[in-house]
């Protein structure tokens, strides 16, 4: 079976504290009928739920894709220091982190440790 194309949790929303003026984001089980949410800084019940941002879920080969699409239209950076965020950026793409790992391998290509038949 394939994978959901997104991700299935529970819904996070941003609420308003009244009392205080706190902004806060609370996890939220769906219900039929509204709640007001408790503000984490005062402790009051008088909240208002504000309209929050969308995430949007996308797999490891479609965040890939978009720097990739980037690049191509872009060219590749320019220095050193662009070429590291783009590649820490590429490492945070995949499923596993492997920002660290692929700055790593970075640092040893510009030492000139790596061999070019990789």
């Amino acid at each position: 079976m394939a994978p959901a194309p997104y991700n299935l949790g529970v819904p996070i929303f941003d609420f308003l504290c009244k009392e205080c003026g706190h902004k806060c984001a609370i996890m939220v089980c769906m219900v039929a009928e509204a709640v007001n949410e408790t503000c984490p800084n005062c402790g009051s019940d008088q909240t208002s739920r504000l309209v929050s941002k969308v995430a949007k879920f996308r797999r490891e080969d479609q965040r890939v894709d978009e720097i990739a699409d980037r690049l191509e239209h872009f060219g590749e950076p320019d220095t050193t220091s662009e070429m590291r965020n783009l590649v820490r950026e590429l490492g945070s793409a995949m499923d596993e982190d492997m920002a660290d790992e692929m700055e790593e391998m970075l640092e040893t290509d510009l030492e000139g440790g790596l061999d070019d038949d990789l």
